[in-house]
């Protein structure tokens, strides 16, 4: 059942009405009894002591929120599952090895991915809804692939690129690498079915760092991590504002139907900027509630809710304020890292956080990669805590 949850959480999502009530109170309830099952009653004290300060986190976004913005019963039911989340990976990670952490990891997303690819192939095959630039690139006809149980289109494709990284992991590491190339295979085909071009090259770019060892390479990622996320706004901005790459762009790019990053940024700067909030924030769903007059219509037309970037995205929720908070936190997160001295989950973080440039991740919104980015987190606290129990 554990290695369901992250299909069952979608799938949570994924109702309406009633039967998302009933199916949330059910997996939350599911995961509760996985969490109790796995702790020692000498360690309950330490563990209710940890995930008391998460839970104290989540009381504070919710207060926040409801003072500054316009929480629904769905934003709760979110909240909770990142918690419930967290609480359950790290019970169930504390006595394992990284390995196994990633093999769970990859497992339960991999039962969540090929679900959606077979939801989709049966009953939504059928639907055009876009050409496909990346298999046109390569003279290929094709159309773009929306997967139904996604939170979010690239926000869903993020975590394809991330399992697949964990697939190359094994693929270097374990004797049985048959499963492992056919796991990563099926990664790229569907980043490629979904036309997901820069997490596509994000995968690619990463794939090859972790495999060659680039040892150079990635120390100048990590301690340039900043400015080579700016470099890559420049780049999108020279994507979407010049012809240069009028070849790789959709119809709607091309003549500007389509918003682009660089208009979504304009536009959640002037959120930003509207009045004093820029300091504490708007609370959770702070851009889609206080789109302007002229943007809102245009940003529902198109499905968007976020501003496509992690920072901003957070200033706009919780403020300069705020985001001075994560960015410690995010930063304290590093730091344990690199005591962990794990090659691939250094890759993961520094690929997440790069991601986060150009899509708001990993944030409230982006629930697949999340969840997933959760997981990690429980994967590098564990080991901190197992070194400070050791020097002790």
């Amino acid at each position: 059942m554990i290695y369901l949850f992250i299909l069952l959480l979608r799938l949570v999502a994924y109702l309406e009405g009633q039967a998302k009530i009933f199916s949330f109170i059910g997996v939350f309830l599911v995961m509760v009894y996985s969490i109790i099952k796995r702790v020692p009653l000498t360690r309950v004290n330490k563990v209710l002591k940890i995930h008391f300060y998460a839970f104290t986190l989540l009381l504070v976004i919710i207060t926040h929120s409801l003072f500054y913005g316009n929480l629904v019963l769905r934003d709760f039911a979110v909240l909770i599952i990142y918690w419930a989340w967290f609480v359950f990976t790290f019970v169930y990670f504390k006595d394992k090895t990284t390995d196994q952490c990633l093999k769970y990891i990859l497992v339960t997303f991999l039962i969540y991915n090929v679900s959606n690819y077979i939801f989709y192939d049966l009953y939504f095959s059928h639907e055009v809804r876009g050409i496909n630039t990346i298999l046109r690139f390569f003279g290929v006809d094709g159309v773009r692939v929306y997967f139904p149980l996604s939170s979010g289109a690239n926000v869903f494709t993020s975590q394809l690129a991330l399992n697949a990284l964990i697939s190359l992991y094994f693929i270097k590491n374990e004797s049985r690498k048959l499963i492992y190339i056919v796991i990563y295979s099926f990664y790229i085909f569907m980043l490629i079915m979904a036309d997901s071009r820069l997490i596509l090259l994000f995968t690619m770019l990463f794939s090859a760092i972790y495999w060659f060892s680039l040892k150079t390479i990635l120390y100048y990622f990590k301690k340039y991590w900043l400015l080579l996320s700016l470099m890559i706004i420049a780049v999108m901005y020279i994507f979407y504002s010049t012809s240069i790459f009028d070849e790789f762009k959709r119809p709607g790019e091309k003549t500007g139907a389509a918003l682009s990053r660089i208009k979504i940024w304009k536009i959640a700067f002037q959120v930003i900027f509207d009045d004093f909030k820029m300091f504490i924030g708007h609370g959770l769903n702070g851009l889609e509630n206080n789109l302007p007059t002229d943007s809102k219509e245009i940003f529902e037309n198109q499905g968007l809710q976020t501003s496509h970037n992690f920072i901003i995205q957070s200033i706009i929720d919780f403020g300069f304020i705020g985001i001075l908070i994560i960015l410690v936190f995010v930063f304290k997160l590093l730091k344990m890292m690199l005591k962990l001295n794990s090659y691939i989950v250094t890759i993961l973080i520094i690929m997440l956080l790069f991601m986060g440039g150009t899509e708001s991740i990993p944030t409230f919104y982006s629930f697949e990669p999340t969840l997933f980015f959760i997981a990690l987190v429980s994967i590098i606290i564990i080991h901190n805590e197992r070194e400070v129990t050791e020097s002790n």
